[in-house]
C-alpha cells in the first residue's frame, strides 16, 4: 500500500479536526461530525457494523495491570465511553460492579441485554459526557481507554473514591506524525501531557511508546493514578 506523504496527511487531520470526533476507533479511522450529533452518529454505527457485546479482547493496558485490579478488593467501577463493552466485562469477571457508559442508545441496550444473559454484573447506561456530571467520590476503580476529552479530566478525579484507581490510555502525536494513523490532531495526546493532567492524584504508572494495539501498530499513552487517602 502505498504510504501517504507528510503533506496530504497534514491535510487529512486538518480536515477531520475541523469536523470533530467523540470516541477514538480502535483502528484509527476518521469521525466526522457531518450534519448529526454524536447520538445519532453512533447509534447509526453501531446499528450498521452490530455491538460484539463483551467479545473482544479487553484493551491491553488493562490486562497488563491485572495484578493492580485484582489487588484494590474490587468495589465499584466504571467505564467511560464502552463501546461494546470489552472492558467492562473484563472488570466484572475481575468482581467489579461496573457502570458502563457510553453516548449510543444501540449499544448501550445491547449491553443490557448481554449482561443479563451472561449474569454479568454490569450496568450501562446512556449518558453524554459532554453534558452530564460523574457522581462524586462513587468509584474504586475508573477505566478510559480511546477516548479524549479534556474538560472530563477534573470530574474523573473527583469521581474516585479515596484510594480509588484511574486507568487512562489513548494516543499521542505519534500515532499520526510517526506512524500514520488518521485521528484528527485535537484527539491526540501531548508529549506527557497525561502527567500535569491530574494534579491532584497519585501517579503509579505512566508509559508513552510506539505499542501493538490489536493488531496494529499505535502511539499511546498510558496512565494509572490513584486518588490519595486523604482527599
Amino acid at each position: 500500500m502505498a504510504r501517504t506523504s507528510h503533506t496530504a496527511r497534514r491535510t487529512q487531520h486538518e480536515r477531520a479536526a475541523a469536523g470533530g470526533l467523540k470516541r477514538l476507533p480502535e483502528f484509527g479511522h476518521i469521525v466526522t461530525e457531518h450534519h448529526r450529533d454524536p447520538r445519532s452518529r453512533w447509534n447509526s454505527r453501531f446499528a450498521q457494523r452490530g455491538v460484539s457485546a463483551f467479545q473482544d479482547a479487553p484493551a491491553t493496558w488493562l490486562v497488563e495491570h491485572r495484578s493492580l485490579l485484582l489487588g484494590s478488593g474490587g468495589g465499584r467501577a466504571l467505564d467511560v465511553a464502552c463501546g461494546n463493552g470489552r472492558n467492562a466485562g473484563y472488570l466484572a469477571g475481575l468482581g467489579y460492579e461496573v457502570d458502563a457508559v457510553d453516548i449510543s442508545d444501540v449499544a448501550i441496550e445491547a449491553l443490557r441485554a448481554a449482561a443479563i444473559d451472561r449474569g454479568l454484573k454490569v450496568y450501562p447506561r446512556r449518558m453524554d459526557l459532554e453534558q452530564e456530571r460523574l457522581p462524586v467520590a462513587s468509584y474504586n476503580v475508573i477505566v478510559q481507554i480511546n477516548y479524549l476529552q479534556r474538560d472530563l479530566f477534573e470530574s474523573l478525579a473527583h469521581a474516585l473514591k479515596p484510594g480509588g484507581l484511574l486507568l487512562l490510555e489513548t494516543f499521542t502525536r505519534a500515532d499520526g506524525e510517526e506512524l500514520g494513523n488518521r485521528v484528527p490532531p485535537r484527539f491526540l495526546l501531548e508529549h506527557q501531557e497525561l502527567l500535569s493532567a491530574f494534579p491532584d492524584l497519585e501517579v503509579l504508572d505512566h508509559v508513552e511508546a510506539l505499542a501493538e494495539r490489536s493488531g496494529r501498530r499505535r502511539g499511546v499513552a498510558g496512565l494509572i493514578a490513584r486518588r490519595p487517602a486523604g482527599l
